[in-house]
């Protein structure tokens, strides 16, 4: 901080430009390239931090030694989001090839349904109430089913 004082005041020294300039990014190094003989005081307070900064680190103060090393290691390794994050849960391949699977074979008993119904449709009669209810409500059940059926394989799939 002494540094960075001197050299603000060095810049001053120099013009009113350039101790603004100094706030600048890259105003600093700036004013020592073009002026290298009002630098040189801030530079030694520069070059002093160093060892301070140094010894800092291997001292290990009372208030850093708190931390562990090990364990920022250990944490730096770990995902940050949690196992199960909703919709991005990765399934094991072999899991999702089974139930892809099951989604296929659900979709051949579909297909033998809809070929039952396509038989019973045509057999039953228009005057037939009970037949027609009958039908309708078995209808029903296979577009239900269906449905839960293309669901499952857009999810599977990731399609829409």
């Amino acid at each position: 901080m002494i540094g960075r004082i001197l050299l603000i005041g060095g810049a001053f020294s120099v013009s009113v430009w350039w101790g603004l300039g100094v706030f600048l990014p890259f105003g600093p190094m700036l004013f020592r390239l073009n002026h290298p003989d009002v630098a040189p005081s801030s530079r030694y307070f520069r070059l002093a931090v160093l060892p301070c900064l140094l010894a800092y680190f291997l001292l290990q103060p009372s208030g850093f030694s708190k931390l562990h090393r090990g364990e920022i290691l250990k944490s730096a390794q770990t995902s940050a989001a949690p196992a199960n994050h909703y919709a991005f849960e990765k399934v094991p391949p072999s899991k999702l090839q089974q139930q892809r699977t099951e989604n296929d074979r659900e979709f051949q008993r579909l297909a033998e349904w809809r070929e039952a119904l396509r038989l019973k449709k045509r057999d039953i009669l228009r005057s037939d109430v009970q037949g027609n209810v009958a039908y309708e409500a078995e209808l029903a059940q296979y577009n239900a089913a269906l449905a839960k059926a293309t669901a499952e394989k857009n999810a599977l799939w990731g399609t829409k």
